[in-house]
């Protein structure tokens, strides 16, 4: 029985911090198409274009992190990787060569557009046993949080039009983890607090 809720707390929780997946086509001559900015944990997904062989490599010395797809060859191939550190990560084709087949991932916390600078909110004090205030940026649009227990089942929900601090009274919800979701548009955030 603790196995499966152990599975299913692993399941609830990676389905809510799921990042986004970038998907990039891999040919001959595609450098300058193939630069990406993306948030820190999300993934970019190369696919084959062209029948030649390639391969996705970092340009050592002008990457933060080492990846490499090996030879792969043929239509609809693909490699994937997801990026953990922040930087600049310059790569290439190591067949074809950084004039034919390069191009640059910029990996940086948030990303820099105002529908999603809500990304920074705050849950004050965490953790916590009375109130949480969920504090969010001077320039928020409307947002919806939304509370989930660890066994994945909303137990609140409330809509904000753009009031920087929500009290929300915890005192009688179970000791526990719980998963805060704050949606504004297309964009969500989820955040964990712990209730003493």
């Amino acid at each position: 029985m603790k196995k499966n809720i152990l599975i299913l707390v692993f399941f609830i929780s990676n389905s809510l911090f799921a990042q986004t997946t970038y998907d990039l086509n891999w040919e001959r001559n595609i450098t300058g198409n193939a630069d990406l900015t993306i948030e820190l944990g999300d993934t970019v997904r190369w696919t084959w274009t062209d029948t030649s062989p390639h391969t996705v490599e970092n340009v050592v010395g002008s990457a933060v992190e080492t990846f490499n797809s090996g030879i792969l060859t043929g239509l609809g191939e693909t490699f994937s990787y997801t990026f953990t550190a922040i930087g600049t990560n310059d790569y290439f084709c190591g067949i074809h060569g950084a004039a034919s087949m390069s191009g640059t991932i910029t990996v940086d916390l948030t990303a820099s557009t105002p529908e999603e600078a809500f990304k920074t909110f705050s849950i004050l004090p965490n953790p916590a046993s009375a109130n949480i205030i969920i504090q969010l940026p001077n320039n928020s649009n409307a947002a919806e949080i939304e509370v989930y227990n660890i066994l994945g089942k909303r137990i609140f929900i409330k809509s904000l039009n753009a009031t920087r601090n929500t009290a929300i009274n915890i005192s009688s919800w179970q000791s526990g983890f719980y998963i805060i979701r704050v949606i504004s548009g297309d964009n969500a955030q989820t955040k964990k607090f712990i209730k003493q």
